[in-house]
């Protein structure tokens, strides 16, 4: 059977029509549309179902940059005279110079040959062009809008709704997200919008921590392979390698792989700061919390991470009374009650906690933490000073279900208690499966509460792991 001929070869989807120009998949969108780039839209398929041939892209090269160097038109090219026209007087009375109509062929066949050449260059210097000239800017990438307006105007309105953090419009952002994805599957800044979204939905809304995070992983995964240059996806990943991967070393390379790409992304540097705010980093974190809330003033979640940063790093007064001041301005923010919480529980005051973690609850909607919240509350009318092993006992219940990857919560828990027995306990079972506790924030505290136990410290140095390298230049 004999093979087709390359020419006529079919490129099918928008990432293999910009891999034939060697361009990102945004450009060749923007040529379709802006310069007539002959793309092909199968009939009856879903929006972004595309195909071209190469011969047709070829060609269109040839041309877009031909029509840059054409004559103007009040100067036509110039007549070359046909083989059967008559020789002028004269011609045929030479014995020695070749005839007029001898230098009318050579001068047609060198023509010819020299606009071949010129054409051969042309198409040469535009791939050439095409392939040096620098790609999308990161605000470019960033600004990226799909190329139908029924699409655009949803992916515009789950960024607007994802922005909002309520679990319904945290819902409907995902569903919009959905719905963009699949009118427009090479469109990347959608999958790092779902990854966001699902990454926000498990702090406000009723999303287990390994759905939710195994959706946005996911997500961020097809964004990475259509556009390894997108900053919200680094973004993306940098977040789910800290807070559900504890890979903490590659979630900061991550995030500084994001803030190379765009450096002025308010976001990235938000949660970069959020990460480096728990390894313990204050001075860095501090930092990018500034320089996040000069990119994008006046907004509420950063306002409630820099409290629960000051906690962090040892602050508890001013982390207190800040996110209290916060809760009365936005009583139906659950991050808020969640830094309360564990500011409350490091001091040992389960009663509180107990408290913020009711409210927590009911804000989320998650059945499981109504439930948790019903039981501690009955233990602590039972015993204070052993309610938390209800949390203790969740914690296990969590970890054999794949819902927690460490038992460091459970152990600090158990540490603001006074509970030796049990931080005991799960420090050896951490030990011998080999965990890696990432929170300087938690680490620290268990250390300073127990300094002068030899066995809880030798087990606590088994599990801490070294601080991720920083670039702070």
């Amino acid at each position: 059977m004999s093979q087709p001929d390359q020419t006529e070869r079919r490129l099918d989807g928008w990432k293999a029509i910009a891999g034939y120009f060697r361009r990102d998949r945004t450009t060749v969108m923007r040529w379709a549309r802006e310069r007539d780039l002959p793309v092909h839209r199968l009939p009856g398929g879903k929006q972004g179902s595309v195909f071209a041939y190469e011969h047709e892209l070829a060609s269109w090269a040839g041309r877009a940059e031909q029509r840059d160097l054409d004559s103007p038109a009040d100067q036509p090219p110039p007549q070359v005279p046909a083989a059967s026209d008559p020789p002028p007087p004269n011609a045929v009375s030479s014995s020695v110079a070749p005839s007029p109509a001898a230098r009318g062929g050579k001068r047609l066949f060198v023509g010819a040959s020299v606009v071949i050449a010129i054409g051969a260059l042309v198409v040469a210097t535009v791939m050439l062009t095409d392939m040096l000239a620098p790609g999308p800017s990161p605000i470019e990438r960033a600004a990226a809008l799909p190329h139908n307006k029924t699409v655009t105007d949803d992916y515009v309105a789950a960024r607007d709704l994802w922005a909002r953090r309520t679990p319904e419009d945290l819902r409907r952002a995902i569903a919009l997200y959905e719905k963009v994805i699949a009118a427009d599957k090479d469109f990347a800044p959608a999958y790092a919008g779902l990854a966001e979204a699902w990454l926000i939905y498990r702090e406000y809304g009723a999303a287990t921590e390994s759905r939710a995070y195994s959706a946005a992983k996911s997500a961020v995964e097809q964004a990475l392979a259509l556009d390894n240059q997108l900053a919200a996806a680094h973004r993306a990943n940098g977040f789910i390698q800290y807070w559900w991967s504890y890979d903490a070393q590659r979630s900061v390379d991550s995030f500084r792989r994001a803030l190379a790409l765009d450096p002025r992304d308010g976001l990235t540097h938000f949660w970069y700061a959020n990460v480096l705010s728990d390894l313990g980093q204050d001075a860095a974190a501090q930092r990018e919390y500034d320089t996040a809330q000069l990119l994008l003033p006046g907004t509420p979640a950063i306002a409630v991470e820099r409290a629960c940063a000051h906690w962090q790093a040892g602050r508890d007064r001013r982390a207190v009374m800040e996110l209290e001041q916060l809760q009365s301005q936005y009583p139906s923010d659950a991050t808020i009650r969640n830094c309360l919480a564990w500011a409350h529980i490091s001091r040992g005051d389960i009663k509180a906690y107990a408290r913020e973690y009711r409210a927590l609850a009911a804000l989320r909607g998650v059945p499981e933490m109504k439930r948790l919240s019903t039981q501690l509350d009955a233990a602590i009318e039972r015993n204070p000073s052993t309610a938390h092993l209800v949390l203790v006992a969740e914690a296990r219940r969590e970890f054999a279900e794949g819902e927690r990857k460490t038992r460091m919560t459970p152990a600090f828990h158990a540490s603001c208690m006074g509970d030796r027995a049990t931080l005991v306990t799960l420090l050896k079972q951490a030990a011998t499966l080999g965990e890696r506790w990432y929170s300087a924030t938690l680490n620290k505290r268990i250390a300073e509460k127990w300094r002068g136990d030899a066995e809880v410290q030798r087990l606590l140095r088994k599990v801490v792991i070294a601080t991720p390298r920083v670039d702070l230049s």
